[in-house]
This record gives C-alpha cells, structure tokens and sequence, in this order.
C-alpha cells in the first residue's frame, strides 16, 4: 500500500518518526508521499525524505492557506528549492480553499496556476487540495484545455456527479481517500463506490483527519490498512485487491518505480 499524502515531516513527529515509519513499513505501507505546504517546511520535507530513501518520497508546493503578502516570492523560493534538490515526485500541496478564506480567491487562482503550469512544463504529477472549490477547480481546468497534468484530488470533498465528470474528462487524476471515510454520515465512500477503481488513491494526510477508532489521536500513515477496508467493503471488493489496485494507481500516477 501507499500513502499517497502524509506530513510527517512535521514536529509532531520530532520524538518517535523512526517508529513512525517502522510501523507503516510494518502494516504494509511501504512509500510515503511528503508535500510541503510552504517556503520553510521545504527544508524538512527534504531532510525525513533523505533519511528515509525509497520509502518516504519529497513534493514541493504552496497551499493556498499558507500564501502570504508576498505570494510570488514564495513560490519562486519553493521552485528553486525543487529545482536544487531533485529528484522529487511533485509538485504539492497546491490548490484553492474555500472554507476559511474566500477574499482571497484571485490570489490562489493565480498561484495554483503558477504551479499548474510549472508541473505540466516539467511533466510532474501534482497534489490538489481542494476544499469547498470543487466547481471552482473545474471552471479553471475548463479553460486550460488539455493543459492538466496528472496527480491526486487529495481529499476529495465534491459530489459523485462531479467525480464522474473528472474522471472523464481528467482521466489522468485520481482521487485521494482518507481517514474521513470512515467517519459517521460521511458521503466520501460513496464516491469511491462510483468511479473506477483505476482512479482510487490511498492516503492519510497525517497528523490529521485520523481515522476510526483512533479518531481523536494523532493519525500515521500506518493506519492506511484502515482506509482500505473502509472502502473496500463500500465497493464491494477484497481488501487485498484494493490494496493492490490503489498501489498500482500511486505507481502509475506519479511515477514510482517498483
């Protein structure tokens, strides 16, 4: 299995990573995807990814709670960190938010597209959050044609209707599922049961979004056998298949070598 977006490069993990990605490797996780959120974390992202080679894997990118005054500048201090320190499977955390800012809708639009087009130019996968902007994703994928490079919708919070409208137009995305698929009246399983299994993703976003029964504790990409079996028992399918299938989606979709 893969856990195609986690952050354990972050403090919370000073104390016990080594443990931390023991444990996954033990519970069949064996690659972790690290974006970055912002111009300083970058460093870190690198130095647990150095540490941990062959299974903790770097991105690069700027998410849209984490722009600043001067949002341009700390992309290009993102891109050239990238550049400098390849290799690097892409470019994330990226995207738009809706839920705690909308004032500043213009300005993430212009930096999700900045690294849009820097992904498609160097032919990277990215990591797309997305919340409460879904239609707002899609109006912009709208206008750039063909221009969309492949990657994950990094905890999928849209409609089945718009999943089905991405993945026949975007069939170079997949879907990322998490914790919160196993939470109480959640819809994001449902999702996963109408769309291909060629387009599920696997993830954590660790340490957060834990799931059930650790809800409330610190989540780790160990749980990943967890989001498994949550899905697969809404699809219908083994969870030894689906472990398989989404594993071999994470491969083919950002590039990873077995």
């Amino acid at each position: 299995m893969i856990d195609t977006h986690t952050h354990i490069y972050e403090k919370a993990y000073d104390e016990d990573r080594d443990l931390v990605v023991r444990s996954a490797v033990e519970a069949g996780v064996g690659v972790m995807l690290l974006p970055s959120t912002n111009e300083e974390d970058v460093e870190d992202v690198w130095a647990v990814t150095e540490k941990y080679k062959g299974v903790c894997m770097p991105m690069y990118g700027l998410h849209p709670t984490e722009i600043g005054d001067n949002p341009d500048l700390q992309l290009d201090k993102i891109l050239d960190f990238a550049m400098r320190h390849e290799p690097y499977v892409g470019i994330g955390e990226i995207g738009l938010d809706l839920h705690w800012d909308k004032s500043n809708i213009e300005v993430q639009k212009h930096i999700f597209e900045r690294q849009i087009d820097y992904a498609w130019e160097h032919d990277k996968p990215v990591s797309i959050h997305c919340r409460e902007a879904v239609s707002v994703l899609m109006d912009m994928f709208e206008k750039r044609g063909g221009r969309i490079p492949g990657g994950s919708l990094h905890c999928y919070d849209g409609s089945v209707e718009q999943a089905k409208v991405i993945v026949r137009k975007y069939p170079q995305l997949g879907f990322g599922f998490g914790g919160s698929c196993t939470y109480k009246n959640s819809k994001v399983s449902e999702v996963a049961a109408n769309i291909p299994l060629t387009h599920i993703l696997t993830e954590t976003d660790a340490p957060y979004l834990t799931p059930v029964p650790h809800r409330g504790t610190r989540n780790e990409p160990k749980y990943v056998p967890l989001v498994v079996s949550r899905l697969a028992a809404a699809i219908g399918v083994s969870e030894g298949d689906l472990g398989a299938v989404t594993e071999a989606n994470a491969r083919r979709i950002f590039g990873l070598k077995e």
